[in-house]
């Protein structure tokens, strides 16, 4: 059965709008115009920002297909929560020997804990300085981020752990974080916190734990587990985070808060800070 003449006429309309489209997207990338997003992938969905520094005006969508739908033609950085993450820093030996030799050995390393469908996850291996480390993504499913931003024009900037994202900002708020001797972050995502040891500025351990429950007594419990097995710090660990539902203040003594770890709210500030 042939197409009407009207629908021909409407067909082309339809291709004709899209080809402007494409154009015009491609046009406003090239002057810099179109929007971009700093996107965090996160077990509840996802949480977005605009990329201009700028915490507030935040959007939540249920996965990021339905993010890319409302953001065509958009730039994201994608941030992944730490409970699709797996990290591990190596020593300086094996550092000193090149990305090549990290990689093989977290392949290992992962497999060897994780079993065999670790050699199928996404790895990269990452420098700080003379540290090397890796970081490998479970749990999501990569190419399927990549077809849904493929379908939206949606141009992925980058993906990286939550954990790095606002290691800038920490550092220009809490500058001694980045002097001589042993300081600490840990970040808390809802159930699952990430233990940052840094030496001289560069990172020199990083480790995960779970939570018993998302509240503050569980975050006092694994911390001062972590500052029991590790050598002692130059001063107070800092703290990080955000979905804790019992909101109480840390303890002064045993840490020092990066922001309210009851709400959202350094949530952004970590995110989108620079």
């Amino acid at each position: 059965m042939s197409r009407w003449p009207t629908d021909r006429a409407a067909l082309r309309l339809a291709r004709s709008r899209d080809v402007r489209t494409r154009v015009t997207r491609a046009w406003s990338r090239a002057r810099g115009r179109l929007p971009s997003h700093v996107v965090y992938l996160r077990p509840q969905g996802v949480v977005s920002w605009p990329a201009d520094g700028e915490a507030a005006g935040s959007g939540r969508f249920d996965d990021f297909a339905a993010w890319c739908a409302a953001h065509p033609g958009a730039d994201a950085r994608l941030h992944v929560s730490g409970h699709a993450i797996h990290n591990l820093v190596v020593d300086a030996d094996l550092s000193a020997a090149g990305a090549d030799a990290v990689r093989r050995y977290a392949q290992q390393q992962f497999t060897h804990y994780h079993g065999p469908q670790a050699a199928r996850w996404p790895l990269a291996v990452w420098a700080d300085g003379p540290s090397r480390g890796a970081s490998a993504l479970h749990g999501v499913d990569l190419p399927g981020l990549r077809a849904a931003a493929a379908d939206h024009e949606v141009r992925l900037l980058g993906l990286a752990p939550a954990w790095s994202a606002g290691l800038a900002s920490l550092s220009l708020r809490h500058p001694e974080f980045i002097e001589a001797g042993r300081h600490a972050l840990l970040l808390v995502e809802g159930g699952i916190a990430t233990w940052i040891v840094v030496e001289g500025g560069r990172i020199a351990a990083l480790r995960q734990r779970w939570l018993d429950s998302p509240c503050v007594e569980a975050v006092v419990r694994v911390l001062g587990e972590l500052l029991r097995e590790g050598p002692a710090l130059a001063g107070h660990p800092v703290v990080a985070g955000w979905d804790i539902t019992e909101g109480a203040a840390l303890p002064p003594e045993l840490a020092t808060s990066f922001g309210p770890l009851d709400g959202t709210g350094a949530m952004a500030e970590w995110m989108c800070r620079r």
